[in-house]
């Protein structure tokens, strides 16, 4: 019985978990752009495909550009979420310099795994 109590406890902490990462998107329309444009990107280049980051790396600093103070939903203000987003400005802008620059694409991958991560920071929060 108490295996079951446990079982649903976690299960119940996992939906709470994946609800509130649903909610933050869904609230916050730029943050939900950019995922929309990362998801796209990132999962092609997991796959080989690096054109779809080649050709939008520009758009996806256009839309971390859109993230900012002031359009976070004020439940999902905190210095954290702040910090983050600075880091994952900075990164993504790192990536599109290195589309430009015609960098290697070990380079590329390397970059835009890193700013897939810090998304994924901000999403967790």
């Amino acid at each position: 019985m108490k295996l079951i109590k446990s079982l649903i406890v976690i299960t119940t902490l996992f939906i709470l978990n994946t609800a509130n990462a649903q909610t933050i998107t869904e609230k916050w329309t730029q943050l939900n752009d950019y995922q929309e444009l990362i998801s796209k990107i990132y999962y092609a280049a997991e796959n080989g495909n690096l054109e779809p980051i080649k050709n939008n790396s520009q758009i996806l600093v256009d839309h971390s550009e859109a993230l900012t103070d002031e359009n976070i939903p004020v439940e999902f203000r905190s210095p954290k979420v702040k910090e983050i987003m600075v880091l994952l400005k900075r990164e993504t802008k790192l990536a599109n310099n290195l589309v430009q620059k015609n960098a290697s694409d070990i380079e590329i991958k390397k970059a835009l795994k890193n700013l897939h991560t810090t998304f994924l920071k901000i999403v967790s929060l």
